[in-house]
């Protein structure tokens, strides 16, 4: 299992009337971290388009744990949870600077061929980028 990490600082855009995080932006926040998470490691936006073939979410569903406010320092640790046939399951952790865990996130993904706009068998590519390399994909 290969866990990334991305670190980011809650900023203005993310808060709601209550002054913390509105529910909706923990989704842009995981999606930043798996952008981040799949670019490092050589298969981003520039890939997806050239190969056609890129990730996405049929599922998801987050469980919040800690609130989050203005100008909070946190870390986002991801990392394939599970992965059956053309299925993986992403996990991610939202932590605050204290390392308290603040949210939890799942996202059931696919892999999915843009052109023909189906799901289809992951790529060696995309094992890499979604850190769940198998001894094949190696």
């Amino acid at each position: 299992m290969k866990v990334h990490e991305y670190t980011t600082e809650i900023r203005e855009r993310h808060l709601d009337t209550f002054g913390h995080v509105n529910n909706a932006q923990y989704l842009m926040l995981f999606e930043e971290a798996r952008w981040e998470m799949i670019t490092s490691r050589g298969y981003g936006l520039k890939e997806v388009h050239v190969n056609q073939v890129g990730t996405v979410v049929l599922e998801c569903s987050v469980r919040f744990k800690k609130e989050l406010v203005l100008r909070e320092k946190i870390t986002i640790r991801t990392w394939v949870a599970n992965l059956r046939s053309r299925i993986a399951t992403i996990h991610h952790e939202l932590l605050k600077e204290s390392g308290e865990i603040a949210a939890e996130a799942n996202f059931v993904m696919g892999c999915f061929d843009l052109k023909a706009r189906k799901l289809i068998s992951p790529t060696r590519e995309w094992l890499n980028a979604i850190g769940a390399e198998t001894s094949a994909g190696k």
